[in-house]
């Protein structure tokens, strides 16, 4: 019997202990996993959970999905506590592909299910720590494949993009996601995600230079391209 490789997802917060508001920052990560949870259903095998005070975990349906909700769940945390507690916070996280040795036994809590998709995501996220790239790299991915190496090249330039953005870039780049996800990015799809995420109108030129500054086209393409590749070898 061949068994369906799932992915799971471990992230947790960079430097929590070091951190002034903790607790605040806590809180703040747990609203923003019921939102994800609850838009994300359908998508998640296993609701994001937060298993320890600074780490969550899940199992995710695909690897685009994977892939939107560590932008979008880093994006928001980093924009929120910049907002309310003038402090930039940050996480890593860890991908695994691979199967599930025990069964999910109750979606709305990913605890006491185990299994290499499990362990993977692990072993990514500790080699977040040992090595993140002077601060630029904040995700791996680990499967059961000699591909890895490739994809987290990949993802190393990904994550180059998205840590070089400022907050006004990060919040242009949120608004996107969040309105319309992966899809194809031209001037009318950003105006209309600012224009309903922040209630305010643009100018032509101020769109297009956002869209270049950021690199919005070229970072969605290539998260797309890489998910469909990865998806290619699941079985």
């Amino acid at each position: 019997m061949v068994t369906e490789s799932k992915v799971a997802l471990i992230a947790d917060i960079i430097a929590s202990k070091k951190m002034k508001e903790r607790a605040q920052t806590q809180q703040i990560l747990s609203d923003i996993l019921e939102v994800m949870n609850k838009r994300f259903s359908e998508q998640l095998e296993s609701h994001l959970t937060i298993t320890l005070g600074d780490e969550f975990q899940g199992i995710v349906k695909d690897l685009k999905t994977a892939f939107l909700l560590i932008d979008l769940i880093t994006l928001e945390l980093q924009l929120k506590t910049h907002q309310h507690l003038g402090e930039e916070i940050s996480l890593r996280w860890g991908i695994g592909v691979g199967e599930l040795t025990t069964p999910i036994k109750n979606k709305e809590v990913s605890i006491g299910t185990d299994g290499p998709a499990y362990w993977f995501a692990r072993e990514a996220i500790e080699s977040v720590h040992e090595d993140d790239d002077y601060g630029l790299l904040n995700e791996k991915i680990k499967l059961n494949q000699s591909d890895d190496l490739f994809y987290n090249s990949i993802i190393r330039l990904q994550n180059t993009i998205r840590n070089q953005w400022t907050s006004t870039q990060k919040e242009t780049v949120y608004h996107v996601l969040k309105a319309s996800a992966y899809e194809d990015v031209n001037n009318q799809r950003v105006t209309d995600a600012l224009q309903e995420g922040l209630g305010k109108v643009f100018s032509p030129q101020t769109i297009s230079k956002r869209i270049i500054s950021t690199q919005i086209k070229q970072y969605i393409q290539s998260r797309q391209l890489l998910a469909d590749k990865i998806e290619e070898g699941r079985v």
